[in-house]
């Protein structure tokens, strides 16, 4: 008699398995002949991303104020879990910026945590997602390659902080020479 439910298990076992087999058969054939082919040539058709996709990190440029928004505080930097952003901060105050930005790629996780901890919403990752290269300095990302009108953008940056922060000290001196003057001019 055990033997009798051993070859019954066994029969029944095969014909779910055999029923399994042939549904998925009939799933495969129905995507093969029925419904709409997705494939794109890549290089040629580019897929469209979502708008959540974190890609290619960029800094956004400020038209208004003719710089770009980063100042420098280097809380994306302290954020980064490896260490992927350097900056060399240019000024200080109100007016400051950076001269230099670099983000190493090749070990980014692309976490997003240098754009949660950014107060100035100085720095963002667009769509862009063709970062492939052959060599290892391909990943590292400078400043001109971040900021989106290229090296024109970078150097009007510069300029305009730098005329802001000659702006400033100007200011200064000229707010002490006053106070130098007020002070001198009222004990004579």
């Amino acid at each position: 008699m055990y033997e009798r439910q051993k070859k019954q298990s066994r029969l029944s076992d095969f014909m779910s398995s055999l029923a399994g087999f042939c549904r998925g058969m009939k799933v495969t054939f129905v995507n093969l002949f029925e419904r709409e082919k997705v494939t794109i040539s890549y290089p040629y058709e580019k897929r469209t991303v979502s708008p959540r996709y974190r890609g290619l990190f960029y800094l956004p440029y400020d038209e208004e104020a003719g710089r770009l928004k980063c100042v420098g505080c280097t809380l994306c930097a302290q954020a980064c879990p490896t260490n992927v952003i350097s900056m060399t901060k240019l000024g200080a105050g109100k007016h400051a910026g950076v001269s230099e930005f670099t983000m190493d790629l090749g070990r980014c996780m692309f976490c997003d945590l240098c754009i949660e901890a950014c107060p100035f919403d100085a720095i963002h990752m667009g769509p862009s997602y063709e970062l492939a290269t052959y060599e290892r300095s391909g990943s590292v990302f400078r400043i001109e390659d971040l900021a989106p009108g290229g090296k024109a953008q970078v150097e009007s940056n510069s300029k305009t902080i730098k005329a802001a922060l000659e702006a400033e000290a100007a200011q200064k001196a000229s707010n002490a020479q006053k106070s130098t003057t007020t002070t001198t001019g009222g004990h004579a």
